[in-house]
C-alpha cells in the first residue's frame, strides 16, 4: 500500500512539474501574439524577460522601442538605458536613449528625468542636466535631489 501511495504520489508530482514547465512556453507565445497585437504591457515584459532572463539586450532593446512606441514609459526607460549604456556622447545610441528618456520624462517618469540629466551631463551640457535633475527631484527622485544639489555649488 505504501509503495502504491510513493508511485501515485511521484507521478502526480511529474504531471504537475511537468504542466509547469509546459505551460511557460505557451505563456511567452501568448504574450508574444499580444505584443504583436499593439499591447504595450506584453511587450515590455517579453523584454524584461529577454534583459534578465536571457541577459539579451539586443533582443530586450527590440521589445523596450516597441512598448516605448505603443506608450509604455517604462520601455522608454529600459531601452533608453540600454542605448546610452552602449553609446558614447554625441553617438546615435546616445540621440535614440536622450528621445526616449525625453518621452519617458514627459510622461512623468522621474528616472528617464534623471537619466536625461546624465546624459546632458556626460556631454558637457551642465545647464541642461540641472534642469533634468531638479525635475526628476520634484517628482520625488533623490538622486536627482542630490546631484542637482552637488551641480548647483
Amino acid at each position: 500500500m505504501k509503495y502504491f501511495i510513493r508511485v501515485i504520489f511521484v507521478a502526480l508530482s511529474v504531471g504537475i512539474f511537468a504542466s509547469g514547465a509546459l505551460a511557460e512556453p505557451m505563456q511567452e507565445e501568448q504574450m508574444e501574439a499580444l505584443c504583436k497585437k499593439g499591447n504595450s504591457t506584453a511587450c515590455f515584459k517579453i523584454g524584461e524577460r529577454y534583459r534578465i532572463l536571457d541577459r539579451d539586450t539586443k533582443k530586450a532593446l527590440k521589445y523596450y522601442v516597441i512598448a516605448c512606441e505603443a506608450g509604455y514609459m517604462t520601455g522608454c526607460t529600459n531601452g533608453g538605458i540600454i542605448l546610452a549604456m552602449k553609446g558614447t556622447p554625441y553617438s546615435k545610441d546616445f540621440k535614440q536613449a536622450r528621445e526616449m528618456f525625453d518621452k519617458a520624462c514627459e510622461a512623468g517618469e522621474d528616472q528617464a528625468c534623471f537619466n536625461m540629466g546624465t546624459l546632458n551631463y556626460k556631454e558637457g551640457r551642465q545647464s541642461k542636466a540641472i534642469k533634468y535633475y531638479k525635475k526628476a527631484c520634484g517628482m520625488g527622485n533623490q538622486a536627482g535631489c542630490a546631484r542637482e544639489k552637488r551641480l548647483n555649488r
